[in-house]
């Protein structure tokens, strides 16, 4: 029986160090790094499938939410084209049921709220103003014109108590304070509270500028001077009619 040589050509190869290098090796890593990743190629991998299935998701989600808003939208401006009130009801109610969450929703639920204070529906009004209001997130810019249309609806339908929370609330959101203040002192009239109607409208006159609405100091100035007046002539009469 023959046995190898020592020099044969199938020895000498397998007896030479393996100098090949794979990827992680040419990348320049540090070796703990290289070893790190080849201990853990599996759970790596795992995690980087996750990443790509994520980041998949959320594009999706992004077309899915564009897509929404797009037809949400165009179903609203086919509403608000409507000549029948009826059917912009329901074309309205198809918006908030088909694409709730959506802009689109939020302004067809501000229309039909529009539509019940114009039909003076006013108590309806004012619950679709509330809800749509609680709904909105904290700072959102449609939040103080929400809040004058539930407060002139909580005005006309009588509840003025509830009226003048908001309009209170409202003093506090830049660009409504001068309707802030002129609601107020309007609805404490009504109540028969002169002191309180002549501290709002102070307030207003006071922070009323050159680029204040045209006639609007002019207006202040005469509910003043008719507080001024119903003072007068309350202290002018008899001790005995005042009593």
């Amino acid at each position: 029986m023959s046995t190898q040589s020592l020099f044969s050509k199938k020895n000498i190869q397998s007896q030479q160090p393996d100098t090949r290098r794979g990827l992680l090796e040419e990348l320049n890593l540090p070796p703990e790094v290289t070893a790190f990743i080849r201990k853990n190629a599996r759970s790596l991998q795992i995690g980087l499938i996750c990443v790509v299935v994520l980041v998949l998701a959320w594009i999706f989600y992004d077309y899915y939410s564009e897509m929404q808003e797009k037809k949400g939208a165009s179903l609203l401006a086919s509403g608000l084209q409507s000549e029948s009130s009826e059917q912009r009801v329901e074309v309205l109610g198809r918006v908030i049921r088909d694409y709730g969450g959506t802009d689109a929703a939020r302004w067809s639920q501000l229309e039909l709220a529009h539509l019940d204070y114009k039909e003076g529906k006013f108590d309806a009004a004012a619950a679709k103003y509330k809800e749509i209001l609680d709904a909105l997130p904290a700072g959102n810019s449609l939040a103080p014109l929400v809040r004058l249309n539930l407060a002139q609806s909580y005005e006309e339908a009588g509840q003025i108590d509830q009226a003048i929370t908001q309009y209170s609330l409202l003093k506090k959101s830049a660009g409504f304070i001068n309707q802030a203040y002129w609601g107020l002192g309007r609805l404490y009239m009504a109540k028969d509270d002169p002191v309180q109607a002549r501290k709002a409208f102070e307030e207003l006159l006071n922070s009323l500028d050159d680029t204040s609405e045209p006639g609007l100091k002019s207006q202040v100035e005469a509910k003043l001077a008719s507080l001024d007046a119903g003072k007068i002539v309350s202290s002018s009469q008899p001790e005995e009619n005042q009593k």
